[in-house]
């Protein structure tokens, strides 16, 4: 007589063989299936296409003498760095969290003048942080709109429309804000002289 482990080994290797011949045999049937039909398909589009009249080529223009691309004047790639530098400084300067250590602060440095760099930089000094570890904050800006208010060879002055996601006592607030950027062309480099938020 056989053990119990043994009849259910026999027994569940019986119904796979039997899951797998009918699975096997459905296949093939598909199969012959699916020739069949594709066989009587090619000869109704054969006999479709023949009936058909020939249709004459359609002359297309030639699109490169039509379409003309107008190369970006240095003004405006000028201009479109202008709106690009206001963007980037203003999102990672107003973006920090408590726990960064003014991280937010050293990201911009290479972006501001020395001037607006002389104040910014007051916050990284020893005496400007107390030592005590304050709650959990957080700020995320994203600019969604800029606007180019003023411009000149040396200066420029863009007026951005921000969305600003704070986290504060496990509560998060959204509110959009706008702000104005001042920027001066220093060597060839634009850089942010100053921002004020509106109010």
């Amino acid at each position: 007589m056989l053990s119990l482990r043994a009849r259910i080994f026999i027994i569940i290797s019986l119904l796979v063989l039997l899951v797998l011949g009918i699975s096997i045999f459905l296949l093939v049937r598909s199969k012959k299936t699916a020739s069949t039909n594709n066989t009587a398909a090619d000869n109704t589009s054969n006999q479709s296409a023949a009936a058909l009249p020939a249709a004459a080529p359609v002359p297309v223009a030639n699109i490169s003498e039509s379409l003309t691309v107008n190369p970006v004047s240095s003004l405006e790639a000028q201009q479109n760095a202008v709106l690009q530098i206001s963007k980037i400084f203003l999102e990672r300067y107003n973006s920090y969290s408590a726990e960064s250590n003014y991280q937010n602060v050293l990201d911009v440095q290479d972006l501001v003048t020395k001037e607006l760099w002389s104040q910014l930089s007051l916050k990284l000094s020893p005496t400007a942080q107390n030592g005590s570890i304050p709650p959990f904050s957080s700020v995320i800006t994203k600019a969604y709109s800029s606007k180019l208010n003023s411009w000149s060879d040396k200066e420029a002055t863009v007026e951005l429309q921000v969305k600003i996601t704070e986290e504060k006592n496990n509560s998060i607030n959204t509110r959009d804000a706008g702000a104005t950027v001042s920027l001066n062309n220093v060597n060839g480099n634009w850089l942010v002289a100053k921002f004020e938020w509106m109010k």
